[in-house]
């Protein structure tokens, strides 16, 4: 009998613990754990697996029913810089009761803090000062690759001087819109990997993408970690997919695309990076080209848009070329991007637009199910 009382009372007093509402000072020590975790994070895979990733603790503050007094005295006695990392979650509608007496104010000081930041950037060129009335154009520099029996593309084999712009994880309802605007304004394209919820939340968004004649890959459903590896595990909430569901994750993302614009390019990106023999095998059978990349500008962690653009511009003149990975649901991303396009014009870039070698392989791709058949 004591047994059994203790089998019934050990699961619902951790479950009192679990639910009992936090102390302002663990709000603030969430708070900091989750800057430091994104500080010391080295992949955005370790961030996003995190406990202290910005969205796992403000789910967590949800669930416990933490005090939005405290919640909003802790984030507004942050600086500006330190609350951009709890921008999204600022914005989230499930997120409101939480910030109910701070979010006008919360927001505004983003919108400075911004605002500040993008005068920085735009006002001072890294390379060449350009005036108000300056402008310049990217020449058209596309490529094709044979993607017939797979491809693997790690620098995407551009010469020297060459770089591939890549987007993940959009289209987003803001970012998205913000970035194309950046690159049509000079005449860059760039190759956008979508996340299949993000395209059936945000379809008219894809065909803006589409119609300004970006490449447009897949980067699975709901950007899980494909691989049958214990880092995939983590970042799945403790779960590795069977190979069935990883499939599934692949074809569903390829197949999002091409219900929304009519077709999709034979390109596809893990989700981390992480992928198995087994999964490539299955991409190459179908003609379907795997984009890895060799500059990551990180634009997931928590630093200014004038640093994240140091830091990708430091990455690629040790390089010369190769692949740049951005985020186009990063508003990072969406504010750096003129004056990183500056930045690579003038330092003698071309931008690269990759397409399959076969013109027809967008329209018949063998990872989606047509329409009509």
């Amino acid at each position: 009998m004591k047994s059994y009382i203790n089998t019934l009372i050990i699961p619902l007093l951790l479950l009192a613990a679990a639910c009992t509402r936090p102390t302002a000072q663990q709000v603030k020590n969430d708070i900091n754990s989750s800057l430091e975790s994104n500080e010391k994070a080295k992949t955005i895979s370790e961030w996003e697996s995190s406990e202290h990733n910005s969205t796992s603790i403000f789910k967590r503050w949800k669930d416990t029913k933490a005090d939005p007094e405290d919640v909003c005295n802790e984030l507004l006695e942050k600086t500006p810089k330190e609350l951009a990392l709890f921008e999204e979650e600022i914005k989230d509608p499930d997120f409101k009761e939480l910030l109910e007496p701070c979010k006008s104010e919360l927001q505004k000081k983003l919108e400075n803090y911004w605002k500040i930041e993008k005068a920085k950037i735009s006002t001072t060129a890294h390379i060449v000062p350009l005036d108000s009335t300056s402008s310049f154009k990217f020449p058209d520099n596309i490529q094709t690759r044979d993607v017939s029996h797979g491809y693997k593309a790690y620098t995407g084999d551009v010469k020297n001087k060459e770089v591939l712009l890549t987007f993940d994880d959009g289209p987003h309802g803001q970012y998205t819109d913000t970035i194309l605007s950046a690159l049509a304004e000079v005449n860059a394209k760039a190759l956008f990997f979508t996340v299949g919820k993000n395209v059936k939340a945000n379809p008219e968004v894809l065909k803006r993408v589409a119609a300004a004649g970006h490449s447009i890959g897949s980067h699975s459903i709901d950007h899980k970690c494909l691989a049958s590896k214990s880092i995939c595990a983590k970042s799945n909430d403790g779960h590795v997919l069977s190979y069935e569901d990883a499939i599934a994750e692949i074809t569903g993302g390829h197949q999002a695309v091409y219900n929304a614009i009519g077709w999709v390019d034979p390109f596809f990106r893990f989700p981390y990076g992480e992928s198995s023999p087994e999964l490539k095998e299955f991409l190459a059978d179908r003609g379907v080209g795997e984009f890895y990349w060799s500059i990551d500008s990180e634009d997931w962690k928590n630093r200014t848009p004038a640093e994240m653009i140091s830091f990708t511009m430091k990455q690629l003149e040790e390089r010369q070329r190769g692949i740049i990975l951005f985020h186009d649901i990063q508003r990072k991303t969406a504010e750096a991007l003129p004056t990183l396009l500056k930045d690579l014009y003038f330092k003698g870039y071309s931008i690269v637009l990759l397409k399959s070698a076969n013109p027809n392989d967008r329209y018949n791709s063998k990872l989606v199910i047509k329409k009509g058949t």
